[in-house]
Protein backbone atom coordinates (compact mmCIF):
# COMPACT_ATOMS: atom_id res chain seq x y z
CA UNK A 1 0.00 0.00 0.00
CA UNK A 2 1.89 2.97 -1.32
CA UNK A 3 2.03 5.98 0.98
CA UNK A 4 0.22 4.16 3.76
CA UNK A 5 3.02 4.56 6.31
CA UNK A 6 3.16 8.27 5.58
CA UNK A 7 -0.56 8.54 6.23
CA UNK A 8 -0.20 6.81 9.60
CA UNK A 9 2.57 9.13 10.77
CA UNK A 10 1.12 12.48 9.69
CA UNK A 11 -0.97 14.72 11.91
CA UNK A 12 -4.74 14.67 11.37
CA UNK A 13 -4.84 18.49 11.55
CA UNK A 14 -3.49 20.51 8.61
CA UNK A 15 -2.49 24.01 9.80
CA UNK A 16 -2.26 25.46 6.28
CA UNK A 17 -5.74 24.25 5.32
CA UNK A 18 -7.21 25.42 8.61
CA UNK A 19 -5.85 28.95 8.11
CA UNK A 20 -7.33 29.11 4.61
CA UNK A 21 -10.71 27.95 5.94
CA UNK A 22 -10.58 30.59 8.70
CA UNK A 23 -10.04 33.37 6.12
CA UNK A 24 -12.80 31.96 3.95
CA UNK A 25 -15.19 32.03 6.92
CA UNK A 26 -14.45 35.72 7.43
CA UNK A 27 -15.20 36.40 3.78
CA UNK A 28 -18.54 34.62 4.16
CA UNK A 29 -19.47 36.83 7.12
CA UNK A 30 -18.50 40.08 5.38
CA UNK A 31 -20.27 39.13 2.16
CA UNK A 32 -23.49 38.59 4.11
CA UNK A 33 -22.96 41.96 5.80
CA UNK A 34 -22.41 43.68 2.44
CA UNK A 35 -25.71 42.33 1.13
CA UNK A 36 -27.51 43.50 4.27
CA UNK A 37 -25.90 46.96 4.27
CA UNK A 38 -26.60 47.71 0.62
CA UNK A 39 -30.24 46.73 1.10
CA UNK A 40 -30.41 48.91 4.23
CA UNK A 41 -28.95 51.90 2.35
CA UNK A 42 -31.47 51.51 -0.47
CA UNK A 43 -34.42 51.23 1.94
CA UNK A 44 -33.19 54.17 4.03
CA UNK A 45 -32.96 56.50 1.02
CA UNK A 46 -36.44 55.46 -0.14
CA UNK A 47 -37.84 56.03 3.36
CA UNK A 48 -36.11 59.43 3.59
CA UNK A 49 -37.71 60.63 0.36
CA UNK A 50 -41.14 59.41 1.47
CA UNK A 51 -40.71 61.12 4.85
CA UNK A 52 -39.59 64.38 3.18
CA UNK A 53 -42.76 64.31 1.12
CA UNK A 54 -44.78 64.08 4.36
CA UNK A 55 -43.05 67.09 5.91
CA UNK A 56 -45.12 69.47 3.79
CA UNK A 57 -48.35 68.03 5.14
CA UNK A 58 -46.98 68.19 8.68
CA UNK A 59 -46.02 71.87 8.32
CA UNK A 60 -49.46 72.68 6.95
CA UNK A 61 -51.34 70.94 9.76
CA UNK A 62 -49.14 71.96 12.71
CA UNK A 63 -50.97 75.31 12.92
CA UNK A 64 -54.44 73.80 12.68
CA UNK A 65 -55.15 73.60 16.47
CA UNK A 66 -54.77 77.40 16.75
CA UNK A 67 -56.63 78.34 13.55
CA UNK A 68 -59.43 80.88 13.35
CA UNK A 69 -61.57 81.53 10.31
CA UNK A 70 -58.86 83.75 8.86
CA UNK A 71 -56.07 82.35 6.68
CA UNK A 72 -52.89 80.85 8.08
CA UNK A 73 -50.66 83.58 6.72
CA UNK A 74 -52.78 86.36 8.23
CA UNK A 75 -52.82 84.68 11.64
CA UNK A 76 -49.12 83.80 11.54
CA UNK A 77 -47.25 86.38 9.42
CA UNK A 78 -43.92 85.21 10.80
CA UNK A 79 -44.57 81.80 9.16
CA UNK A 80 -45.81 83.22 5.88
CA UNK A 81 -42.76 82.08 3.89
CA UNK A 82 -42.97 78.54 5.20
CA UNK A 83 -46.71 78.23 4.60
CA UNK A 84 -46.45 79.79 1.15
CA UNK A 85 -43.65 77.40 0.09
CA UNK A 86 -45.31 74.17 1.23
CA UNK A 87 -46.89 73.37 -2.14
CA UNK A 88 -43.66 73.95 -4.07
CA UNK A 89 -41.73 71.93 -1.47
CA UNK A 90 -44.03 68.92 -2.00
CA UNK A 91 -43.59 69.24 -5.77
CA UNK A 92 -39.80 69.20 -5.39
CA UNK A 93 -40.00 66.11 -3.19
CA UNK A 94 -42.11 64.30 -5.80
CA UNK A 95 -39.56 65.21 -8.52
CA UNK A 96 -36.74 64.09 -6.26
CA UNK A 97 -38.38 60.72 -5.66
CA UNK A 98 -38.79 60.16 -9.42
CA UNK A 99 -35.15 61.17 -10.06
CA UNK A 100 -33.67 58.89 -7.39
CA UNK A 101 -35.81 55.81 -8.02
CA UNK A 102 -33.68 54.64 -11.04
CA UNK A 103 -30.53 54.96 -8.90
CA UNK A 104 -32.10 52.77 -6.21
CA UNK A 105 -32.96 50.16 -8.83
CA UNK A 106 -29.31 50.19 -9.96
CA UNK A 107 -28.27 49.20 -6.43
CA UNK A 108 -30.37 46.06 -6.74
CA UNK A 109 -29.18 45.11 -10.23
CA UNK A 110 -25.52 46.20 -10.12
CA UNK A 111 -24.56 45.57 -6.50
CA UNK A 112 -26.99 43.44 -4.50
CA UNK A 113 -27.69 40.83 -7.20
CA UNK A 114 -23.96 40.15 -7.99
CA UNK A 115 -23.23 39.90 -4.26
CA UNK A 116 -25.96 37.30 -3.87
CA UNK A 117 -24.52 35.26 -6.78
CA UNK A 118 -21.08 35.51 -5.18
CA UNK A 119 -22.59 34.30 -1.92
CA UNK A 120 -24.08 31.27 -3.67
CA UNK A 121 -20.62 30.31 -4.97
CA UNK A 122 -19.28 30.53 -1.45
CA UNK A 123 -22.02 28.18 -0.25
CA UNK A 124 -20.79 25.53 -2.72
CA UNK A 125 -17.24 25.89 -1.42
CA UNK A 126 -18.61 25.60 2.11
CA UNK A 127 -20.11 22.21 1.17
CA UNK A 128 -16.67 21.00 0.07
CA UNK A 129 -15.22 22.17 3.38
CA UNK A 130 -17.93 20.26 5.22
CA UNK A 131 -17.10 17.07 3.26
CA UNK A 132 -13.41 17.52 4.07
CA UNK A 133 -14.30 17.77 7.78
CA UNK A 134 -16.37 14.58 7.58
CA UNK A 135 -13.54 12.70 5.85
CA UNK A 136 -11.18 13.90 8.57
CA UNK A 137 -13.48 12.38 11.18
CA UNK A 138 -13.54 9.07 9.24
CA UNK A 139 -9.78 9.06 8.98
CA UNK A 140 -9.31 9.64 12.72
CA UNK A 141 -11.80 6.89 13.56
CA UNK A 142 -10.16 4.27 11.30
CA UNK A 143 -6.68 5.34 12.40
CA UNK A 144 -7.52 4.87 16.08
CA UNK A 145 -9.05 1.43 15.44
CA UNK A 146 -6.05 0.34 13.43
CA UNK A 147 -3.51 1.46 16.07
CA UNK A 148 -5.50 -0.16 18.87
CA UNK A 149 -5.70 -3.53 17.09
CA UNK A 150 -2.11 -3.37 15.84
CA UNK A 151 -0.75 -2.81 19.36
CA UNK A 152 -2.60 -5.81 20.72
CA UNK A 153 -0.03 -8.37 21.93
CA UNK A 154 -1.88 -11.61 21.35
CA UNK A 155 -3.94 -11.55 18.17
CA UNK A 156 -6.39 -14.23 17.22
CA UNK A 157 -7.20 -15.29 13.67
CA UNK A 158 -10.25 -13.05 13.78
CA UNK A 159 -8.08 -10.13 14.90
CA UNK A 160 -5.76 -10.65 11.94
CA UNK A 161 -8.71 -10.61 9.55
CA UNK A 162 -10.12 -7.46 11.17
CA UNK A 163 -6.72 -5.79 11.07
CA UNK A 164 -6.52 -6.34 7.32
CA UNK A 165 -10.03 -4.93 6.79
CA UNK A 166 -9.40 -1.90 9.01
CA UNK A 167 -6.15 -1.26 7.15
CA UNK A 168 -8.08 -1.12 3.87
CA UNK A 169 -10.71 1.23 5.37
CA UNK A 170 -7.98 3.49 6.71
CA UNK A 171 -6.29 3.69 3.33
CA UNK A 172 -9.58 4.64 1.67
CA UNK A 173 -10.34 7.30 4.32
CA UNK A 174 -6.84 8.71 3.91
CA UNK A 175 -7.19 9.03 0.14
CA UNK A 176 -10.61 10.70 0.38
CA UNK A 177 -9.47 13.17 3.03
CA UNK A 178 -6.33 14.09 1.12
CA UNK A 179 -8.41 14.59 -2.03
CA UNK A 180 -10.73 17.22 -0.47
CA UNK A 181 -8.03 18.76 1.70
CA UNK A 182 -5.63 19.10 -1.24
CA UNK A 183 -8.34 20.60 -3.47
CA UNK A 184 -9.12 23.26 -0.86
CA UNK A 185 -5.46 24.11 -0.32
CA UNK A 186 -4.96 24.49 -4.07
CA UNK A 187 -8.15 26.37 -5.03
CA UNK A 188 -9.07 28.60 -2.07
CA UNK A 189 -6.06 30.94 -2.69
CA UNK A 190 -7.10 31.20 -6.33
CA UNK A 191 -10.66 31.97 -5.17
CA UNK A 192 -9.30 34.79 -3.02
CA UNK A 193 -7.61 36.36 -6.03
CA UNK A 194 -10.78 36.13 -8.12
CA UNK A 195 -12.79 37.63 -5.23
CA UNK A 196 -10.58 40.71 -5.18
CA UNK A 197 -11.20 41.25 -8.90
CA UNK A 198 -14.93 40.68 -8.35
CA UNK A 199 -15.47 42.86 -5.27
CA UNK A 200 -13.50 45.91 -6.48
CA UNK A 201 -15.89 46.76 -9.38
CA UNK A 202 -18.89 46.27 -7.07
CA UNK A 203 -17.43 48.76 -4.60
CA UNK A 204 -16.76 51.30 -7.34
CA UNK A 205 -20.27 50.90 -8.75
CA UNK A 206 -21.85 51.30 -5.33
CA UNK A 207 -19.70 54.37 -4.63
CA UNK A 208 -20.74 56.14 -7.85
CA UNK A 209 -24.42 55.31 -7.26
CA UNK A 210 -24.22 56.81 -3.76
CA UNK A 211 -22.49 59.92 -5.10
CA UNK A 212 -25.20 60.31 -7.76
CA UNK A 213 -27.95 60.04 -5.15
CA UNK A 214 -26.33 62.53 -2.80
CA UNK A 215 -25.61 65.06 -5.55
CA UNK A 216 -29.19 64.78 -6.81
CA UNK A 217 -30.47 65.44 -3.29
CA UNK A 218 -28.14 68.41 -2.87
CA UNK A 219 -28.98 69.93 -6.24
CA UNK A 220 -32.74 69.68 -5.84
CA UNK A 221 -32.92 70.86 -2.22
CA UNK A 222 -30.35 73.62 -2.59
CA UNK A 223 -31.94 74.90 -5.78
CA UNK A 224 -35.40 75.05 -4.23
CA UNK A 225 -34.13 76.65 -1.01
CA UNK A 226 -32.09 79.25 -2.91
CA UNK A 227 -35.18 80.35 -4.85
CA UNK A 228 -37.40 80.55 -1.77
CA UNK A 229 -35.04 81.55 1.08
CA UNK A 230 -32.01 83.07 -0.64
CA UNK A 231 -28.49 82.50 0.70
CA UNK A 232 -28.27 78.96 2.12
CA UNK A 233 -24.63 78.79 3.22
CA UNK A 234 -23.85 77.90 6.81
CA UNK A 235 -23.53 81.51 8.02
CA UNK A 236 -26.61 82.64 6.15
CA UNK A 237 -28.67 79.68 7.32
CA UNK A 238 -27.76 80.26 10.97
CA UNK A 239 -28.48 83.99 10.74
CA UNK A 240 -31.85 83.34 9.09
CA UNK A 241 -32.73 80.78 11.76
CA UNK A 242 -31.91 83.08 14.66
CA UNK A 243 -33.69 86.08 13.14
CA UNK A 244 -36.85 84.12 12.40
CA UNK A 245 -36.84 82.30 15.70
CA UNK A 246 -36.51 85.55 17.61
CA UNK A 247 -37.24 85.35 21.30
CA UNK A 248 -39.61 82.41 21.01
CA UNK A 249 -37.39 80.11 23.07
CA UNK A 250 -37.23 82.60 25.94
CA UNK A 251 -40.98 83.18 25.73
CA UNK A 252 -41.59 79.42 25.94
CA UNK A 253 -39.41 79.17 29.04
CA UNK A 254 -41.26 82.01 30.75
CA UNK A 255 -44.69 80.40 30.30
CA UNK A 256 -46.28 79.13 33.48
CA UNK A 257 -47.99 76.08 32.01
CA UNK A 258 -44.71 74.29 31.26
CA UNK A 259 -43.40 74.66 34.81
CA UNK A 260 -44.06 72.63 37.90
CA UNK A 261 -46.36 74.31 40.40
CA UNK A 262 -44.17 73.50 43.44
CA UNK A 263 -47.08 72.58 45.70
CA UNK A 264 -49.94 74.42 47.39
CA UNK A 265 -47.75 76.41 49.81
CA UNK A 266 -45.75 77.91 46.94
CA UNK A 267 -48.91 78.81 45.01
CA UNK A 268 -50.42 80.55 48.07
CA UNK A 269 -47.20 82.47 48.75
CA UNK A 270 -47.11 83.64 45.15
CA UNK A 271 -50.77 84.64 45.37
CA UNK A 272 -50.13 86.71 48.51
CA UNK A 273 -47.16 88.35 46.82
CA UNK A 274 -49.21 89.24 43.74
CA UNK A 275 -52.07 90.65 45.87
CA UNK A 276 -49.65 92.93 47.78
CA UNK A 277 -50.56 91.54 51.21
CA UNK A 278 -47.57 90.71 53.39
CA UNK A 279 -49.66 89.16 56.17
CA UNK A 280 -50.80 85.58 56.37
CA UNK A 281 -54.04 84.74 54.63
CA UNK A 282 -54.94 82.67 57.64
CA UNK A 283 -54.30 85.53 60.09
CA UNK A 284 -56.78 88.01 58.65
CA UNK A 285 -60.56 88.14 58.65
CA UNK A 286 -61.64 86.68 55.31
CA UNK A 287 -64.79 85.35 53.76
CA UNK A 288 -64.23 82.15 55.71
CA UNK A 289 -63.68 83.95 59.01
CA UNK A 290 -65.88 87.08 58.95
CA UNK A 291 -68.07 88.06 61.91
CA UNK A 292 -71.45 86.33 62.08
CA UNK A 293 -74.81 88.03 61.96
CA UNK A 294 -78.42 86.87 62.15
CA UNK A 295 -79.65 88.58 59.03
CA UNK A 296 -79.19 85.66 56.58
CA UNK A 297 -78.94 81.88 56.52
CA UNK A 298 -75.13 82.09 56.47
CA UNK A 299 -74.96 84.75 59.19
CA UNK A 300 -74.01 87.59 56.80
CA UNK A 301 -75.37 91.08 57.35
CA UNK A 302 -77.10 92.45 54.23
CA UNK A 303 -75.26 95.26 52.50
CA UNK A 304 -76.64 98.05 50.34
CA UNK A 305 -73.64 98.25 48.06
CA UNK A 306 -71.67 95.43 46.52
CA UNK A 307 -72.57 91.84 47.30
CA UNK A 308 -69.10 91.28 48.79
CA UNK A 309 -67.15 93.79 50.86
CA UNK A 310 -63.52 93.48 51.83
CA UNK A 311 -63.29 92.62 55.53
CA UNK A 312 -61.01 94.60 57.81
CA UNK A 313 -57.47 93.25 58.09
CA UNK A 314 -56.22 92.37 61.53
CA UNK A 315 -52.55 92.78 62.27
CA UNK A 316 -50.62 90.58 64.67
CA UNK A 317 -48.97 93.66 66.22
CA UNK A 318 -52.22 95.57 66.91
CA UNK A 319 -53.81 95.77 70.45
CA UNK A 320 -56.22 93.06 71.38
CA UNK A 321 -59.11 95.45 72.14
CA UNK A 322 -60.98 94.47 68.99
CA UNK A 323 -60.02 90.82 69.16
CA UNK A 324 -62.72 88.24 68.61
CA UNK A 325 -64.13 86.55 71.76
CA UNK A 326 -62.64 83.19 72.65
CA UNK A 327 -64.83 80.13 71.96
CA UNK A 328 -66.95 78.77 74.86
CA UNK A 329 -65.80 75.65 76.69
CA UNK A 330 -66.90 72.28 75.39
CA UNK A 331 -70.28 70.98 76.50
CA UNK A 332 -72.54 68.26 75.32
CA UNK A 333 -75.25 70.65 74.20
CA UNK A 334 -75.17 72.78 71.04
CA UNK A 335 -74.60 76.54 71.69
CA UNK A 336 -77.38 78.74 70.40
CA UNK A 337 -76.04 82.26 70.19
CA UNK A 338 -72.26 82.01 69.97
CA UNK A 339 -71.81 79.50 67.14
CA UNK A 340 -69.70 80.94 64.34
CA UNK A 341 -71.35 81.10 60.93
CA UNK A 342 -70.44 78.23 58.66
CA UNK A 343 -69.16 75.93 61.46
CA UNK A 344 -70.93 72.72 62.44
CA UNK A 345 -71.59 72.09 66.17
CA UNK A 346 -69.42 69.44 67.83
CA UNK A 347 -70.96 65.96 68.12
CA UNK A 348 -72.15 64.70 71.53
CA UNK A 349 -69.72 62.51 73.45
CA UNK A 350 -70.27 58.74 73.23
CA UNK A 351 -71.93 56.80 76.07
CA UNK A 352 -69.52 55.72 78.74
CA UNK A 353 -69.13 51.95 79.16
CA UNK A 354 -70.57 50.42 82.28
CA UNK A 355 -67.80 49.93 84.81
CA UNK A 356 -67.54 46.99 87.24
CA UNK A 357 -69.65 43.80 87.52
CA UNK A 358 -69.01 40.45 85.91
CA UNK A 359 -70.00 39.84 82.31
CA UNK A 360 -73.06 37.57 82.00
CA UNK A 361 -72.71 34.52 79.75
CA UNK A 362 -75.64 32.52 78.41
CA UNK A 363 -75.79 29.02 76.97
CA UNK A 364 -78.50 27.40 74.85
CA UNK A 365 -80.09 24.10 75.88
CA UNK A 366 -79.75 21.42 73.22
CA UNK A 367 -82.00 18.82 74.93
CA UNK A 368 -84.71 18.61 77.60
CA UNK A 369 -83.41 17.86 81.08
CA UNK A 370 -85.49 16.95 84.15
CA UNK A 371 -83.96 17.19 87.62
CA UNK A 372 -83.12 13.73 89.11
CA UNK A 373 -81.88 14.95 92.50
CA UNK A 374 -82.09 17.94 94.79
CA UNK A 375 -80.06 20.87 93.42
CA UNK A 376 -80.49 19.88 89.74
CA UNK A 377 -81.72 22.51 87.25
CA UNK A 378 -84.55 21.49 84.92
CA UNK A 379 -84.95 23.10 81.48
CA UNK A 380 -86.32 22.50 77.99
CA UNK A 381 -84.47 22.43 74.67
CA UNK A 382 -83.90 25.96 73.38
CA UNK A 383 -83.94 27.67 76.78
CA UNK A 384 -81.38 30.42 77.42
CA UNK A 385 -79.52 29.52 80.61
CA UNK A 386 -77.46 32.07 82.53
CA UNK A 387 -74.11 30.43 83.18
CA UNK A 388 -72.95 30.84 86.77
CA UNK A 389 -70.05 28.43 86.92
CA UNK A 390 -68.44 26.05 84.44
CA UNK A 391 -65.40 23.85 84.07
CA UNK A 392 -63.09 23.33 81.10
CA UNK A 393 -64.76 20.02 80.20
CA UNK A 394 -68.31 19.65 78.84
CA UNK A 395 -68.48 16.23 80.55
CA UNK A 396 -68.73 17.89 83.97
CA UNK A 397 -71.69 19.43 85.80
CA UNK A 398 -72.10 23.18 85.40
CA UNK A 399 -74.11 25.69 87.44
CA UNK A 400 -76.71 27.98 85.88
CA UNK A 401 -79.97 29.94 86.26
CA UNK A 402 -83.21 29.75 84.30
CA UNK A 403 -86.69 31.03 85.18
CA UNK A 404 -85.42 32.27 88.55
CA UNK A 405 -84.12 28.82 89.56
CA UNK A 406 -80.44 27.96 90.09
CA UNK A 407 -78.96 24.50 89.99
CA UNK A 408 -76.49 22.17 88.34
CA UNK A 409 -76.89 20.52 84.91
CA UNK A 410 -74.79 18.37 82.57
CA UNK A 411 -72.44 20.52 80.40
CA UNK A 412 -72.93 18.38 77.29
CA UNK A 413 -76.67 19.28 77.22
CA UNK A 414 -76.00 22.90 76.26
CA UNK A 415 -74.09 24.92 73.69
CA UNK A 416 -72.08 28.06 74.34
Amino acid sequence: MKGFGKALSRESQDAEANELIRKFTLMEEYTTKLIKDTSTFRDSVATMITSQDGFGTAFATIFQPILNEASLTSNHPEAADTLRNISSYKEVMAELRDAIQPELELIDSRVTAPLKEYNEMMKKIRKTITKRDHKLVDYDRHNNSFNKLKDKKEKSLSDEKNLFKIEQDLEQATNEYEHYNGALKAEIPHFFQLSTAFIAPLFQTFYFIKVGILYTLLEKIQGWAGETYGDMNIEGLEQMHMSRFGEAAQAFDEMTINKRSGGTARIMAQHRQNSGDSGSSFGRTSTLGRAPSTASSLGRAPSTGSSFSKPPIRSYGAPAAAAEPSPPPYSGSVPTGTTLAGKRPPPPPPNKPRMGGPQVTYVTALYDYAATADGDLSFNAGDKIELVKKTDSAEDWWTGKVNGQQGVFPGNYVQL
